[in-house]
């Protein structure tokens, strides 16, 4: 049975007895100290072992200076973040203060939390096993508590976690879909929603490879972590274990229509899944949604645009494209007439003051090894990597949609010809690059490869009964999407823009 895109991981993770890894807890918050007082508590009766554990609260521009409490973990430090134009909000000052932290392990809390006394090691348990764990406390909110720091204290220690409060809610949503993904053992592309920052950990090491919170970002920039995250190959966990409470409502609760207003743009620059987002307005994106390199070698002008044209058929998606061929060649003397490089100049000629286009020079009668042709990609948050020789007809979405359906990390496709297309789902590219053997062998080993024929490929993707098997697949893909009213509206705009599409004449 498959699982999509390899996320796999233990079943029976206990906690460790003897852990070895360090602990830097990081906490951000401006003011809030009634709130960080009851944190705190928690945090000084966790079973995790105290001498492994550093707690770092950074103080981004208190109203009134924050304090320490008497009832605190020990080796607790709070740190002045010196706010400046340009260097302030949780992203900023996290990213400064955690720049100079040598634990091995960081977890980020919220400064309005209360935690199980096993919260910590339950995470632990985790990053001991493997360093590419992203991992995320399960969290409840409650509306009000009745307890001072000291009484949480001695509840805690006494086992009564659970008892402390009667009434609570989730966020059904975001359970939901932690059990449609099997826990992110299988999470699609829409996954990364799952990522919030209330309880999160991971390795240093990989928080420094990811590069942090993005700075451009004011809220939303767990979201945007979580979806480098998947794109970069780590496994997110879902531990249910690691219990904790959420003292009032979340910000957006409280603001949904501002922050959306506030956020959709600023996280749809970095989340080309966010499509549905992006497809409102026709503008430039900072990350695409594909990498496509292109063989041009023997490929007409009109060729190449179709291939871009069927590939960014969906509203909202970009490509960067790649395009191969002896460009230096163009220099040489020619004449207009008899030219035996029209169809490469006509390309470069129409193409070269486009930012979309790159080209990469390559011999004329270069043999490109798979590998070769991965080295060219830039492994970053963009989702697919495409290669396509340029006079092979083939739509590149429907090898993207099938890919996904493969639930492979490559898909690719020959014809009789024997020119060739090929399909990578970042998490399988971003790993296997990570490795020290051959890419391509690596993306096999771990997320699975498959090749087909043209012929065999035609099949699948075209006839009456597929279409109806690709438009199901459409469904079960596009459905995962909705978690609000507001997105099952967008979903039902789409069905029918697809249905019109469908039955009315074009031209």
């Amino acid at each position: 049975m498959s699982t999509a895109f390899r996320f796999t991981r233990p079943q029976d993770l206990e906690i460790l007895d003897k852990p070895k890894l360090t602990v830097a807890v990081v906490i951000a918050c401006r003011d809030g100290q009634e709130k960080l007082d009851l944190v705190l508590a928690s945090l000084a009766a966790q079973s995790y072992p105290a001498r492994l554990v550093s707690t770092y609260i950074i103080d981004d521009g208190s109203q009134s200076p924050l304090v320490l409490p008497k009832i605190k973990p020990r080796g607790t430090s709070i740190i002045r973040y010196k706010n400046s134009q340009g260097r302030w909000g949780k992203t900023a000052a996290t990213n400064d203060v955690v720049a100079k932290l040598n634990e091995d392990v960081l977890w980020f809390i919220d400064a309005d939390m209360v935690f199980d006394p096993d919260h910590l090691a339950h995470h632990m348990k985790w990053h001991h096993e493997s360093d590419d764990y992203a991992v995320l406390g399960w969290k409840r909110f409650v509306q009000s508590w009745n307890y001072s720091p000291a009484q949480l204290n001695t509840a805690l220690s006494k086992g009564e976690f659970l008892d402390l409060h009667q009434e609570s809610w989730g966020k059904e949503l975001w359970e939901d879909r932690v059990e449609r993904t099997k826990d992110l053992v299988k999470p699609a592309l829409d996954g990364y929603r799952t990522f919030v920052g209330a309880t999160f950990s991971l390795h240093n090491s990989q928080w420094k490879r990811l590069g942090g919170y993005n700075r451009d970002l004011i809220t939303g920039e767990d979201t945007e972590l979580g979806w480098r995250i998947f794109t970069s190959g780590m496994r997110t966990v879902v531990d249910r274990q690691a219990h904790s409470w959420h003292l009032g409502h979340s910000t957006v609760e409280q603001n949904k229509e501002e922050i959306h207003r506030h956020n959709d743009p600023a996280l749809a620059q970095y989340i080309p899944q966010m499509h549905s987002i992006r497809a409102r307005n026709n503008f430039d994106w900072k990350v695409p949604t594909y990498q496509l390199v292109v063989d041009t070698r023997g490929t007409t002008l009109q060729q190449l645009l179709a291939l871009r044209s069927q590939l960014l058929a969906l509203a909202g998606t970009s490509a960067v494209i790649t395009l191969l061929a002896p460009w230096s060649s163009l220099k040489e003397r020619y004449s207009p007439v008899g030219d035996e490089l029209a169809d490469m100049r006509e390309i470069h000629s129409w193409l070269k003051g486009s930012i979309e286009y790159n080209f990469v020079e390559i011999a004329s009668s270069a043999q490109l090894s798979i590998d070769s042709i991965i080295e060219l990609f830039n492994p970053s948050a963009t989702p697919y990597y495409l290669f396509i020789e340029g006079s092979f007809a083939l739509d590149l979405k429907d090898l993207v949609d099938y890919l996904l359906a493969s639930e492979n990390g490559l898909l690719g496709v020959a014809n009789k010809d024997d020119r060739r297309a090929f399909a990578i789902i970042a998490p399988a590219l971003a790993r296997a690059r990570r490795t020290k053997g051959w890419v391509y062998s690596e993306i096999a080993a771990s997320f699975g490869v498959v090749w087909m024929t043209h012929e065999n490929f035609e099949q699948i993707n075209q006839g009456k009964h597929n279409r109806l098997g690709r438009f199901l697949r459409y469904l079960k893909r596009e459905g995962k999407k909705v978690n609000s009213p507001r997105q099952l509206l967008i979903f039902i705009k789409k069905l029918i823009s697809l249905g019109l599409r469908k039955v009315l004449p074009r031209g």
